[in-house]
């Protein structure tokens, strides 16, 4: 797999979508544009004048962001659930300062592996912890292992979960990274929680450097003025559970 070099990175994160087509944002010197036409090119991008733009086939923007977020050329990610390793739950508890008398969220709890430690630290049943999930199988697991899982995708359930449960003392989460959905998820759960509340997670090491509106909004409102903590985890932290995306865990307080 060939490593993609940071500025070709920032440039590929910046640039604009328009259905099929790629636009690069800016001028750009010679080498570096090269170097971005080549890796355009080979994830199926076609240089067209007219549209002074890259041609795909169908919509780029799943290739555009896995060569982005993992930093590799042909990084084969696949979407959908990929489970915490031991390592870094151990990490997100440690940060998170969790006592039992905290009101505890897991907004993607998967099958269970951070709530699972949790419970196992301080001694709570895993109905004392709330948790949403909408993979079926996961769900299942979840129920069998005593847990009570909200069945609606989180950001479906931000409303009502703040006039049930009210606001959160703590939250521990590995959301989703496909199309830059750890920063919605990660932006509703901040909103849930109560004044000096603490939640840590798992994010894409894109939100560090990606330029896109999305991502330097959410770098201005929720990540620089709130963090307490950031630590880019090594390469391939998560390729035990399936991807080679690049990962951050971040601590933000309220």
């Amino acid at each position: 797999m060939a490593q993609i070099a940071e500025d070709v990175r920032r440039v590929l994160s910046a640039v604009n979508i328009r259905g099929n087509e790629v636009q690069i944002i800016g001028h750009l010197d010679r080498k570096l544009y090269l170097a971005v036409n080549k890796v355009l090119s080979q994830i199926g991008g076609k240089w067209n004048r007219k549209a002074k733009a890259h041609v795909f086939d169908t919509d780029p923007t799943d290739r555009l962001n896995a060569v982005i977020e993992s930093g590799m050329l042909d990084p084969k990610i696949k979407t959908g659930y990929f489970p915490t390793p031991a390592v870094i739950v151990d990490k997100m508890i440690a940060l998170a300062d969790l006592n039992r008398d905290h009101l505890i969220l897991e907004p993607s709890a998967g099958q269970g592996h951070i709530s699972d430690e949790i419970c196992r630290r301080l001694g709570l049943h895993p109905h004392e912890i709330i948790v949403c999930e909408t993979l079926a199988e996961n769900k299942h697991i979840l129920q069998e292992k005593g847990y009570t899982p909200e069945g609606l995708e989180f950001l479906s359930y931000v409303e009502e979960m703040i006039r049930v449960d009210g606001e959160f003392d703590r939250i521990v989460m590995n959301p989703p990274f496909e199309r830059q959905e750890d920063i919605d998820h990660v932006t509703a759960a901040y909103g849930l929680l109560a004044p000096g509340g603490i939640l840590v997670t798992i994010m894409s090491a894109g939100v560090t450097f990606r330029e896109n509106n999305k991502t330097l909004q959410f770098r201005e409102n929720i990540m620089e003025p709130h963090s307490t903590y950031l630590e880019h985890l090594p390469s391939g932290a998560f390729s035990e559970s399936g991807t080679m995306v690049n990962t951050i865990l971040l601590r933000l307080q309220k």
